[in-house]
């Protein structure tokens, strides 16, 4: 492929969405991994907190990367710990992940130019602390690779955990505290099928958060944040009976992990290693089931087409892009954070396969 080439997608009208989850997304860097090595290129992709790294290296299409992420980074002397969150540098050293070690000369290089020549879509969100709501970034917000780093650090800025991310002015936090399964931002763009990898088992539901006095009285020093927080397992558990209904009427596919046995903090190399292997051996057993569901996205868009004649159906993914683009600069990107609702609750050209 000649240099500056733009990188073809080959599979269209389905969302492919990446939930969070720390080190649990080593189990689903597996899946990352298969879809690069059977070259299944989606042209819109999203991703939340760790889910954005996942989006991030698929679009690079870097396999290796998909991995070391959550399994090898973690041996590196930089990588966090009490030191560096007593510091202020967070439990996970978020410039050093994120800035330091995806630069040329970093530990886990991160291939920008690959990623911008990659006509694929790449939404990132995280939640703005004091506003209250969510706000996602797409590729022409990226216009250098600070400008994509910094905004995947955004998305993962865990509460407490990690220290805020400022852009602009503005003060952001973990995504996944407004929006975990980034499916809503992606219906929004116009899908109606999706390709879902989450990193909690099937059946899983969030508790109700725990109310500890010493835990209110930090809270309480940011009531926005700390209402996000309360609220979060509302919105969290709706989005899953959301996804399942989806899924039931046959508009999504679904990846769940069937054996996740680390916590969103592991740092042992051996057990996140484990899980990489376990996710990726999961992820080519389901394949057949995954490649079913795009038979038949792919069978619905030609019987769309042969009945009505719809030039829309066909369109190639580059111009579907242009058009994403321009409704893009047309609307706002900050998507409104609604408390009344949740109170109530490798770089090759593959063929086109949809």
């Amino acid at each position: 492929m000649a240099k500056g080439e733009s990188l073809r997608s080959n599979i269209h009208d389905v969302a492919l969405i990446f939930e969070g989850g720390g080190m649990r997304a080593s189990y689903t860097a597996g899946f990352v991994t298969m879809l690069l090595e059977q070259q299944l290129y989606f042209d819109y992709v999203a991703g939340i907190s760790a889910g954005s790294s996942h989006a991030i290296n698929y679009v690079s299409r870097d396999m290796l990367r998909a991995r070391l992420s959550f399994t090898d980074l973690v041996e590196d002397p930089s990588f966090g710990d009490i030191r560096t969150w007593l510091r202020g540098q967070g439990f996970f050293n978020a410039d050093y992940l994120y800035s330091e070690s995806s630069l040329a000369d970093g530990v886990i290089p991160l291939d920008f130019e690959t990623f911008q020549r990659n006509n694929a879509e790449c939404v990132i969100g995280a939640f703005l602390k004091n506003e209250g709501h969510m706000v996602y970034w797409r590729k022409h917000d990226y216009r250098t690779i600070d400008d994509l780093t910094i905004r995947a650090r955004a998305s993962s800025s865990v509460p407490y955990l990690m220290p805020d991310t400022v852009i602009n002015g503005k003060m952001y936090v973990d995504g996944g505290i407004g929006d975990a399964i980034p499916i809503d931002i992606a219906e929004q763009d116009g899908y109606e099928r999706f390709v879902i990898v989450l990193t909690r088992p099937r059946g899983y539901r969030h508790e109700p958060p725990v109310r500890l006095a010493i835990v209110d009285h930090f809270l309480s020093q940011h009531p926005v944040q700390k209402e996000a927080l309360m609220t979060r397992y509302l919105r969290y558990n709706d989005t899953l009976r959301k996804i399942e209904r989806l899924e039931r009427e046959g508009k999504a596919y679904i990846f769940y992990p069937e054996d996740v046995l680390v916590r969103m903090t592991e740092k042992e190399r051996d057990k996140l290693m484990e899980q990489y292997v376990l996710g990726h051996e999961h992820a080519y057993k389901e394949l057949p089931l995954l490649r079913r569901f795009l038979d038949k996205v792919k069978k619905e868009r030609s019987e769309t087409f042969a009945k009505t004649g719809d030039l829309k159906a066909p369109l190639d993914s580059v111009f579907e892009q242009a058009k994403r683009d321009v409704l893009d600069h047309k609307k706002d990107n900050d998507v409104s954070f609604s408390k009344s609702a949740a109170s109530n609750s490798h770089q090759e050209k593959g063929e086109e396969i949809i």
